[in-house]
């Protein structure tokens, strides 16, 4: 097909929030940090799984109980969150890269890890949600 001679309708769509499809037998929990396995389906982040593609963080629970794909659930591709922080991070940390330990877990080197997977950038050192030390991390250079 040749370059464009006319306008050309690409129904373009923001990619804020996509809609993934669910591995079997898995929950997702709003807040994780989720990927797809190598079969293009969602799975929680874990250093111990091989082949994970980082895709963003969960914007609601779901549950599926079934085959691949017979659920869906809506990821966000753009902004950040706070997570624990697994290496006593300082404030000299700001800026640096984090790897996943699990779906809520990060660490800013890869010591332990199975797989390495870069899931943000450190923004700024904060208290989760559940009162422990934590990492507020954006996403936007990360997510595939």
């Amino acid at each position: 097909m040749a370059a464009l001679a006319k306008a050309f309708e690409a129904f373009p769509k923001p990619t804020i929030i996509v809609n993934y499809k669910i591995a079997a037998s898995t929950t997702i929990y709003k807040g994780a940090l989720v990927g797809v396995n190598a079969n293009g389906f969602l799975v929680p982040m874990s250093h111990s799984t091989a082949n994970l593609k980082f895709v963003g963080i969960a914007e609601e629970t779901v549950a599926n109980s079934g085959s691949n794909g017979s659920k869906s659930c809506r990821v966000s591709k753009s902004g950040g969150g706070v997570y624990v922080d697994l290496s006593s991070t300082t404030q000299a940390s700001i800026g640096a890269e984090v790897y996943a330990k699990t779906d809520n877990e990060l660490q800013i080197n890869t010591s332990g890890l199975t797989n390495e997977y870069k899931v943000g950038t450190i923004v700024s050192l904060e208290q989760t949600s559940t009162g422990v030390a934590g990492l507020r991390i954006r996403i936007d250079r990360h997510t595939q």
